[in-house]
């Protein structure tokens, strides 16, 4: 698997992990705007390209591992994992959990259950790594990614709010996290 940590196999094609480093950086940057562009189409938008300005992407690198999906060697996907999460979490931020942010996949990868594929690995993961479980929150107004969340057995744990934005706390349901 040369410098792939891991492959997925599903009914959409056989897929990588890898571990994204520096010369990935704009790649990253790319499938981020990429995937807030195509937000911008739908009906409630939870991300703008802007907010993935050279900076913030930048510290993703600094704060989080970042995970890239390909197929073919080529990069249809991404996710973060880090190791806490005050800033949306707050007083229920626990350390020993993962917390999964900036999952997207490339327009044609999109409706093929890839983002399960990919949440669940995360979880596997995340065991690998001793983790107590997998969090990851979405804004309260996005109806379908709540929905999904919850049938991928993540239960609510809370609410937020930054700004004008609120958004939900997902925990992954324990006994499924351990059966993962």
């Amino acid at each position: 698997m040369d410098n792939y940590l891991d492959q997925i196999s599903c009914e959409a094609g056989l897929f990588q992990i890898r571990q994204a480093n520096s010369n990935d950086f704009d790649l990253i940057r790319s499938l981020l705007i990429e995937a807030a562009s195509w937000m911008g189409t739908l009906s409630f938008q939870q991300w703008k390209p802007e907010q993935f300005t050279v900076e913030e992407v930048q510290s993703y690198f600094n704060s989080r591992d970042i995970y890239i999906l390909c197929s073919n060697q080529e990069a249809v996907g991404m996710c973060t994992i880090q190791d806490n999460d005050p800033g949306y979490w707050g007083h229920l931020n626990e350390p020993g959990y993962s917390y999964l942010h900036r999952l997207t996949l490339r327009t044609s990868y999109r409706g093929k259950n890839l983002s399960k594929e990919i949440i669940y690995w995360a979880a596997r993961r995340s065991k690998e790594q001793n983790r107590k479980g997998l969090r990851l929150d979405t804004a309260a107004q996005n109806d379908k990614l709540n929905s999904l969340y919850q049938k991928l057995g993540f239960e609510p744990k809370g609410k937020g709010q930054k700004g004008d934005r609120h958004y939900v706390l997902y925990e992954m349901n324990s006994k499924l996290y351990d059966q993962l």
